[in-house]
Parts: C-alpha cells; structure tokens; sequence
C-alpha cells in the first residue's frame, strides 16, 4: 500500500481501495448461486473508506456503495431471480448502508483532527528536540561525527538521554548521558546539563574540572530533589588522536578498529573506573581520568543504557526477560567498516530486531572517529579550519578514505 508523508496512504489509495472492495463484492454476487445475496456487505465500503480517507472520501464512498447495492437488485430484479428491487428488505439494506455511512463520515472526521493536532504536536517536540539536543556536526576538530537518539515513548522524539559535541582549544568535547526518570522533569534536567556543557566545556580547565562544574549544575537544577544524572565525558585530539575519558556512574566508551572485509569485528570496551553520577560527586569526589589513544580509523562509540540493557522478551510474554543484547558484536558489526551513518542505522535496527520492537529504555549513541588521510594539524583556536558540516545533521557524507 502506498503511503504519503506523514504515515497516511496516498489520495489514490485512499480512494481505488473502496472502490476496489466494492467492485468485488459486486462481482461476488453476480456470480453467486440464486437465493444468496451480497449486496448488504457493501456497507464495509464506506467503513473502508472511513479508516482510510476524510469525510468526503467516506462520503462518496457511501454514496457508491448505496448505487450498488440498489442496481445489484435491479439487476437480479431483470434476471428474474430478485422480485422486489424496491421492497422492504432492500429499502432497509439501503437504510442501513446509508446511517454506516454518516458514522463513517463523522468518525473520519474526529480521526483527521486528531492527526492533524497529533502533527502539530510532534512538530512543537522536532522543534524541542533540535533546541535541547542540538544534533552534533558532521566533521568537528578533525574527526567525523556522527549520532543516533531514539525515545522508548511511543511517539515521543526526546527522552532522558542527551548527547552534545563542542570543539575547543583542548580537542573535540563530547558528552553522552541518562538523566534519572522519564517525562518532562527528566527532559528539563537534560536541556540544563546540556546548556551548562556546552558553555563550560570551553573554559581552560580540565575534564575532571568540567565534571565538577556539571555536577555542581545539577545539584543547583534538582530543586532539592535527589536526582542524578550518569554521564561519560571524553576529550579527543583529532591531530594526535590523544583521549581523556571520565565517567561519571556511566558505561564506557568502546573503540571499534576497522576490519577487513568479511571479517568479524567487536568494540572493545575501555576500563574506564566510573565514579559517582552527577549530582553525587560530592560524596567521593571526582572519578579518575583514563587516557588513550586512537589509531587512524579508530570509532570511539559512546552509548547509553538503552543499547546495553536491551533485552529479548521470552515467547508469549510482554516483560523483558531473556537475554541481553552482545552489545560489543552489534557495534563492531556495523560500525567496522563502512559508514557511520549505515553503521548507525544498523545498530538501532538490530536493537530494534533483538527487543521485537519492545524498547524499554531511551537510547543514544555518539560515534567519533579518526578518519585517515585528513592533515593532521593541530588546531589554533576554536574554529575548525577544516570542511564542517551543518549543524542539523548527525551524519553526513563525509567522504570515507577506507
């Protein structure tokens, strides 16, 4: 079936799909033995139609199938086998289709509308999306870039989960991570960790120093509630390929080598000591720094609980309790070789496959990565110098040297 934008089919099917039904149903009839009539189920014409189109799509198709089931009884009246084409029985068959048809038309009406508010309402979240999550650049600081978001809510765009890239003098910034919750108390927490990332990352201090300053954000935006918030912080030199990692309560990062073609490749997950979460540093102080360095062709990958605890849901039930998803196998399996984006999109459809469509938890993923053949300078300022792509894509076609 042919779909237009937004989800709903195409004028041409929304009107040759009644048209169609009600054909067969005529043709069912005639070619019937005598004494079995058909004309009565015309009445899923116009209920088709209703499902399918608007008012006047449900309309006109009540008026058809009233047309037809009132010259299917002429017609057998012609051939001798229907006496009474304007009997009782055929008036009240008639009748019937006709009231069908008014609930038809009033049903597709509320239906439309409710599309309609149900349009402007996911395009107020686009709109909240792009100002809380603003999508990460395609090329930053030397390395390319590339994300994924998905929500757990049915219909939502934005979650709990936030991700933010910034170059500065130091090397690429990047922060993956979970805000304690779900709704709208976890989504304001995010956009103000987010806000205070974005404007602290480019102080001259260091990453555990950042950490602190965020910590310090989040105790302020808890408004006296006990919330927190997990969160990796990672610092990349796109010239020299040195990183800093500091993880705050949150998973750590995977490096995915690039492979062969045809051969099997997984994330290495680097030992990352993880402290307390934001908000409870005070409690322990700030977690060590792991340093690392990428190789040429090295992703770093950056993800949140939504891609590690995913799990499989056992036969004949709706809880989520088989088997965890090979996060390490799913990475390096679409992230090896290839592009970002295409690696991307597999890891959220083999997400997607491993829980049947059942995601219980907000996932993102941010990938950076070294890529080879690009000069390798060392940056003077904050600016890239080299070629970046729009802010409003997550990935984009940067040419692969691989």
């Amino acid at each position: 079936m042919r779909h237009s934008h937004g989800g709903r089919p195409s004028r041409l099917t929304r009107w040759l799909a009644p048209a169609l039904l009600g054909a067969a149903i005529v043709a069912l009839d005639w070619f019937q033995d005598t004494g079995v009539q058909y004309p009565g189920i015309l009445v899923a014409v116009p209920l088709l139609a209703a499902v399918l189109g608007g008012p006047l799509a449900t309309a006109g198709a009540g008026v058809v199938a009233v047309a037809m089931s009132y010259g299917i009884g002429l017609a057998e009246h012609l051939r001798g086998e229907y006496a009474e084409p304007n009997g009782a029985v055929a008036i009240t068959r008639l009748g019937f289709i006709a009231a069908m048809t008014v609930i038809g038309v009033v049903a597709s009406q509320m239906r439309t509308r409710s599309e309609r508010d149900a349009g402007q309402v996911a395009a107020v979240a686009d709109a909240a999306q792009l100002a809380i999550l603003e999508p990460p650049p395609r090329a930053v600081g030397g390395l390319r870039c590339a994300s994924a978001y998905r929500s757990s809510t049915q219909l939502a765009r934005i979650g709990g989960d936030l991700v933010a890239v910034v170059e500065t003098p130091q090397g690429v910034r990047a922060l993956v991570g979970d805000v304690q919750g779900k709704g709208l108390e976890a989504v304001r927490l995010a956009g103000y960790v987010l806000g205070s990332f974005r404007e602290r990352a480019h102080d001259d201090v260091a990453l555990s120093e950042l950490a602190e300053a965020l910590d310090r954000t989040v105790r302020r935006a808890s408004l006296g509630q006990e919330v927190f918030v997990t969160a990796v912080l990672v610092q990349v030199d796109g010239a020299t390929g040195e990183l800093q990692v500091v993880s705050c309560g949150h998973p750590a990062p995977f490096v995915v080598a690039p492979s062969p073609a045809g051969a099997p490749a997984r994330a290495a997950e680097l030992p990352v000591e993880p402290g307390p979460p934001l908000g409870l540093l005070e409690l322990t102080g700030t977690p060590e720094v792991l340093t690392h360095r990428l190789r040429p062709a090295d992703r770093l990958v950056l993800v949140t609980d939504g891609v590690l605890e995913a799990r499989r849901p056992r036969l004949l039930s709706r809880e989520a309790t088989g088997p965890f998803v090979d996060a390490e196998e799913l990475l390096g399996e679409h992230l090896g070789r290839g592009s970002m984006t295409e690696g991307l999109d597999g890891v959220v459809q083999g997400l997607t496959r491993w829980t049947r469509g059942r995601l219980r938890d907000d996932l993102a993923v941010l990938v950076l990565e070294r890529p080879l053949g690009l000069p390798q300078e060392r940056r003077s300022g904050a600016s890239p110098t080299g070629p970046s792509g729009p802010s409003g894509s997550t990935a984009g076609p940067v040419p692969s040297s691989r």
